[in-house]
């Protein structure tokens, strides 16, 4: 999706080999690859360890690679060696070997015939004296270390799912260019395209089909624009563009271009076709604005501006906009929020719970956290109650769920507890749509326990009853979680066919001190057998409550005690447990 104007300008990341795509991962086979060799100037053949390697370093076949001086090793002339190296590479690796006087290091690539390249390194030394002087070394595969650098690199500047340039990027270019126009007299105009109704898309789709919208939709933009222009993704749902070309008169006719060729036909998914239309804000450079950060708050106050005015709209940034009732606290956490869903920020921390002290965890319980734009940890009090205000605390509760399914189906030997809003519980069509994930990996509903809060459950006991019921079909545990802080009847334990009671952790902290609590904590133990009850002790932080609970008879234990929330754990798979997004061929 960068154009050959917007990499040139950006700057190249890319290989020696001048592909303009991040090489895809090395096999284990190639990270692998190593052998010794020996160098004899008399008869200009380099002498292998091992045959197998050499040829798979060289991509030259064992039957034009030298002669087999025994089982593993093979021998090739240097200068068909030299042959299989990338051309400017032969004269870094001559130099580095005749300036190498007490030894010498140098990395080179391999032109396979079939269009591979691979990265080695070379080290070795001059041994002997006269005509008996050898060059002895080993050779290495770094290919993987190569192609992470170059991805590390390459994903600084450019959005991972498009392939556009990212914001930081994007504000470079436009910086640069004002630079370039002021003094030459130069108009343009910098363009904030947002998504509309992204959400609905996520909510009735799911977020892959979101993502495969919103590729697309970077593809269209970028078919209305020259390779002159710059496209970046500068937050989940919005695009920003550059056009160095543009002024007063000519605004509208831009815009008109790119709401149509938007909205000119349904985009293809997965799923179905889906109607896709965008809203734009544009504000005109230099004249009301002479920085990247001012064109893109003017821009974002101008989209603003255009979206009151209902979807496929678009205004331009005056004086008479107003920058500050267009940027509501809720109408920025709802993109911070969508943002971190579509960016696959929301991520899981898995804390223990465990049947003793000195047991090692198999169950654990997922408590969500989103990444900010700054890779900053952010827990979940500090957005769960505005997911609530603003709507989205169903997407959520759907996104925790497939984050879990995902590690389970990963970690066959786990069982996790996920956390659901009764908001979910409520509305009819997302708790189906809960239920259907869980129905569509029944295998692996069998290692879930569903937990809501008793405070919950207490607002709405007949939603909760139906709900509950659905799940346990499917396979599903379920558990009150803060039991204590409400007032469920009896007649509510009984009809929601409960698992597991967790126990409220104000009554659990410091319990090995207090009388009151050893006594309530023993009269929910007697309830909880008596229905057949499992229970868990929360905020369990110190050795004496631990025994205590124990001794009274609490059946699992989870708290810092026993371990901290982890969102990498050492037993959870590299990657996991988000899947890698939908990929927009680049190139």
């Amino acid at each position: 999706m960068v154009t050959g104007a917007q990499a040139e300008k950006a700057g190249s990341t890319y290989g020696d080999n001048g592909t303009q795509s991040p090489a895809p991962a090395a096999t284990p086979e190639a990270q692998a690859l190593q052998s010794l060799f020996e160098f004899d100037p008399k008869t200009d053949q380099l002498v292998w360890s091992n045959a197998a390697v050499v040829n798979a370093m060289t991509g030259v076949a064992a039957s034009t690679a030298g002669t087999h001086t025994d089982d593993q090793g093979s021998a090739i002339a240097l200068e068909a060696y030299l042959a299989t190296l990338l051309p400017a590479h032969v004269e870094r690796r001559a130099k580095a070997v005749a300036e190498g006087k007490d030894g010498y290091s140098c990395e080179y690539q391999f032109c396979h015939a079939d269009g591979h390249y691979l990265w080695v390194e070379e080290r070795g030394g001059w041994i002997g004296q006269g005509e008996n002087r050898r060059l002895v070394g080993v050779i290495r595969s770094i290919d993987a270390q190569k192609q992470r650098e170059e991805r590390l690199s390459w994903l600084a500047q450019h959005d991972e799912l498009t392939g556009l340039l990212n914001r930081v990027s994007l504000r470079a270019c436009i910086d640069g260019w004002l630079d370039e126009a002021r003094p030459q007299g130069r108009t343009g105009a910098y363009f904030l395209v947002g998504v509309d109704d992204l959400g609905a898309v996520n909510a009735d789709f799911g977020f892959e089909i979101a993502d495969q919208v919103i590729v697309e939709i970077a593809r269209r933009l970028q078919s209305k624009i020259s390779a002159d222009d710059y496209l970046g993704r500068v937050a989940g749902t919005k695009f920003g563009i550059l056009i160095r070309d543009a002024n007063e008169e000519n605004v509208r006719t831009i815009v008109t271009n790119m709401l149509n060729g938007v909205r000119e036909s349904i985009v293809e998914t997965h799923r179905g076709g889906i109607a896709a239309s965008v809203s734009i804000g544009t504000v005109l450079l230099p004249e009301f604005a002479h920085s990247s950060q001012q064109a893109m708050a003017s821009a974002e106050a101008a989209l603003d501006e255009a979206k009151r005015l209902g979807k496929a709209n678009w205004a331009v940034f005056s004086k008479n906009t107003d920058h500050i009732s267009m940027r509501r606290r809720n109408s920025q956490m709802s993109d911070v929020i969508l943002t971190a869903l579509n960016e696959r920020r929301i991520q899981l921390a898995f804390q223990p719970i465990v049947g003793d002290i000195d047991q090692t965890a198999s169950k654990f319980e997922c408590l969500i956290r989103m990444r900010d734009a700054q890779n900053e940890i952010v827990p979940a009090p500090a957005f769960i109650s505005a997911a609530e205000r603003l709507g989205l605390v169903h997407l959520l509760d759907r996104r925790v769920l497939e984050l879990a399914t995902n590690t389970l189906a990963e970690c066959p030997n786990i069982h996790l507890n996920v956390n659901i809003s009764m908001e979910t519980v409520k509305d009819a069509v997302w708790a189906e749509g809960y239920i259907a994930h869980l129905r569509a990996n029944e295998s692996l509903a069998r290692r879930i326990t569903v937990e809501l809060t008793e405070t919950q459950v207490v607002d709405a006991v007949d939603q909760s009853i139906e709900f509950v019921s659905a799940i346990k079909k499917l396979g599903c545990d379920f558990a009150i979680d803060d039991f204590g802080a409400g007032y469920t009847s009896f007649r509510n334990l009984k009809a929601l066919e409960i698992d597991v009671l967790k126990i409220d952790g104000s009554f659990v902290t410091g319990v090995a001190s207090s009388r009151d609590n050893q006594l309530f904590v023993r009269t929910l133990l007697d309830l909880a057998r008596n229905f057949g009850m499992k229970t868990v002790a929360e905020w369990v932080d110190n050795e004496a409550d631990a025994m205590l609970l124990k001794g009274l008879g609490v059946d699992y234990l989870q708290g810092y005690l026993l371990g901290k929330p982890e969102i990498f754990p050492v037993w959870l798979p590299e990657g996991a447990p988000n899947k890698a997004p939908f990929h927009l061929t680049r190139g």
